[in-house]
């Protein structure tokens, strides 16, 4: 779609017109979709996290400045969105772990586990790859999904989460490691 129809649909929405409303929805409500998805493994919860995200997008749509591409903004919601649904549901020990053993990454584009897990998964199908991201622990997808799919520094992962960058830094190290293992538990059965 052209950027001239993105930008009369962009204004539609910031009127609250609902046909600009409705075809905001269809170009992206897929991949939307696709970042709930990340965040929670259950595919129902995922469709209520994009309900509330557009809400989000719909409501907030005055703020938009254009100072990135829409789909930005809207990633960046639908994000939020999933992290509050994850801070305020049963599991919100999770990211209230005070006792957490934090281990310091000097440089993690060294590190060993780095390494394997960029090799393990040069060939995998993404698919795939979000099938094993979505069996670990939420502490530790939420933090491999927002460092290495959605581009969050450290410093932005703990200021959202409201853990120490360490944590942050720790939790994707396990993460990877968790993943690692999972996946060469799993093709070996192959």
């Amino acid at each position: 779609m052209d950027k001239s129809k993105i930008y009369e649909i962009i204004e539609g929405c910031k009127n609250n017109n609902r046909n600009s409303q409705r075809l905001l929805f269809e170009i992206y409500s897929k991949k939307m979709m696709g970042v709930c998805l990340r965040y929670s493994s259950n595919s129902e919860i995922a469709r209520d996290l994009v309900h509330d995200g557009f809400i989000k997008v719909f409501t907030k749509f005055s703020s938009f400045k254009g100072d990135s591409s829409v789909e930005t903004w809207m990633t960046r919601i639908f994000i939020n969105t999933c992290l509050s649904y994850l801070k305020s549901s049963a599991n919100k020990q999770v990211f209230m772990d005070i006792n957490e053993n934090i281990h310091y990454i000097a440089d993690e584009s060294n590190t060993e586990d780095e390494n394997e897990f960029t090799k393990i998964l040069k060939n995998m199908p993404v698919a795939r790859v979000f099938d094993y991201i979505n069996k670990l622990p939420d502490k530790y997808k939420v933090v491999l999904n927002m460092y290495s799919v959605d581009g969050f520094s450290h410093q932005q992962i703990a200021d959202t989460l409201g853990i120490q960058v360490g944590s942050s830094k720790s939790r994707l190290s396990r993460a990877r490691t968790m993943l690692i293992d999972e996946i060469k538990k799993s093709e070996l059965k192959s």
